[in-house]
């Protein structure tokens, strides 16, 4: 009884406690949740079984549509009952907080929880409704909570740490679940890679990162799995009939500014709070860490532009029609349109946002080690997006494939502030002003969840 009563002390007063909070806003979510009547998972997933056996099923599936057997084996099922879903959906979320907060080392971990809690809580969860609920929790929430947990094994190799034969069991599995879906897999593939090449060069002893190495094989052998499926190049055929009949004209070049293009218009032009909390922060630490005005206005720029372009749209349409025409339309450059000087206006102010928020961590960060750690989450995290680029679907599948890349800023902004933690605090009327602002920005996204959800 004494150690039950020492456990439940540190849940309620300690690292815990915004995880709880966090449990108890998912479960408001969750319980006003409503499943379309349209959606996937209504109209298609819930009746397959009532037709095919599951081994045909995902046999069918493999050749003319997926690879991704695994997450579909468990839609099936769960697709027949909402209830179901909404019990293991907020607990997955719950997991999945709890499982980025593990990522840090258990010194920061109270810190990390509240700004984790806080993250997830200005994350637009509306975003993942495009499907419905069903279909895009098992395909996108799922399989990100169990391949961020895959990769605790990463952070305890890290941090010195020896695993337990079990633990790495379940990394494993996790890993084999979260990486059949394809944005995922790339960063399980990038992240176990990186953590190789590092703990090599370090020389450290193998035993300590063994199980790294498994969830490297089991990333890599996904991505084989994935490129090699023939439903996957159906889907892709069928898709750029309906969707996209010019995809087959686009070069590689074409694909990627489509891509890169699509993402930063969306992440400055959409007026997420996440992303602008992310920029101010960010901009906050360059403030305070040099009075060199090259890499102060580098830091206002991203902030400037965004909330001009997201919150000021009406004011920018009426007085600059055709500059507000140009961003607008959201044309890509490719080999069609190369000659149309005006296109380059949006890219060359995308590209020099994230030149600066690049900059700006040059700026902040205490070491090269801080800073390529950095710069390599961020890219990554960009890169789950503008892969969407070299699909026929980009502007169909919506905003839940921006999910990986909000949990990328999520996670720079944990890492950033946990470790410039006690300059923030020295500075206490700027300390005192981040938490205000922070926790308004949560009740605020917290708000805007409640009712986008409601209305939906």
């Amino acid at each position: 009884m004494e150690k039950q009563r020492v456990w439940m002390k540190r849940i309620i007063q300690k690292e815990y406690l915004p995880l709880l909070v966090f449990a108890g806003i998912q479960l408001v979510y969750h319980i006003i949740m409503k499943e379309p009547q349209d959606s996937d998972a209504m109209w298609f997933f819930s009746k397959q079984l009532d037709a095919y056996t599951l081994k045909d099923y995902l046999e069918t599936r493999y050749a003319v549509w997926s690879s991704r057997l695994l997450i579909e084996a468990v839609l099936v099922y769960i697709a027949k009952s909402m209830f179901w879903w909404k019990v293991l959906d907020w607990a997955f979320w719950v997991f999945l907080a709890w499982a980025i907060t593990g990522l840090f080392p258990e010194e920061k971990r109270e810190t990390a929880s509240y700004l984790v809690a806080g993250f997830l809580c200005l994350y637009p969860i509306w975003d993942l409704r495009t499907a419905g609920w069903i279909a895009t929790g098992v395909n996108y929430t799922w399989p990100l909570a169990l391949g961020v947990f895959s990769l605790h094994g990463v952070a305890r190799a890290y941090y010195g740490k020896k695993t337990p034969v079990l633990l790495w069991v379940l990394y494993g599995f996790s890993a084999l679940y979260g990486a059949n879906m394809e944005q995922m897999c790339a960063v399980i593939l990038a992240v176990n890679f990186c953590a190789i090449l590092y703990f090599t060069l370090e020389k450290k002893p193998f035993c300590l990162y063994a199980g790294v190495v498994m969830g490297f094989v089991i990333s890599l052998a996904e991505i084989i799995f994935i490129m090699a499926c023939p439903g996957n190049e159906a889907r892709k055929s069928q898709e750029i009939i309906n969707w996209m009949p010019n995809f087959q004209s686009y070069h590689f070049l074409d694909k990627a500014s489509m891509g890169f293009m699509d993402t930063m218009r969306h992440l400055v032009t959409s007026g997420g709070l996440l992303f602008l909390c992310y920029i101010v922060l960010l901009a906050v630490l360059v403030f305070l860490k040099t009075k060199r005005v090259a890499f102060r206005v580098a830091a206002a720029f991203p902030v400037f532009l965004t909330v001009w372009l997201s919150w000021f749209a009406h004011a920018l349409k009426a007085n600059f029609p055709t500059l507000w025409k140009v961003i607008d339309k959201g044309d890509f450059i490719c080999g069609s349109n190369y000659h149309v000087v005006a296109n380059y206006i949006p890219a060359v102010l995308y590209l020099l946002v994230a030149g600066c928020m690049l900059l700006s961590l040059v700026a902040v960060c205490k070491s090269y080690f801080e800073l390529l750690s950095q710069a390599v989450l961020l890219l990554l995290g960009l890169a789950t997006r503008a892969v969407m680029g070299f699909t026929p679907t980009i502007y169909v599948s919506q905003e839940r494939t921006y999910l990986f890349l909000y949990m990328a800023l999520g996670i720079s902004a944990v890492y950033l502030v946990s470790n410039h933690l006690r300059g923030l605090q020295e500075k206490k009327a700027v300390w005192e002003a981040l938490e205000v602002t922070g926790a308004l920005a949560v009740i605020v996204g917290v708000i805007l969840d409640l009712v986008e959800i409601g209305a939906g």
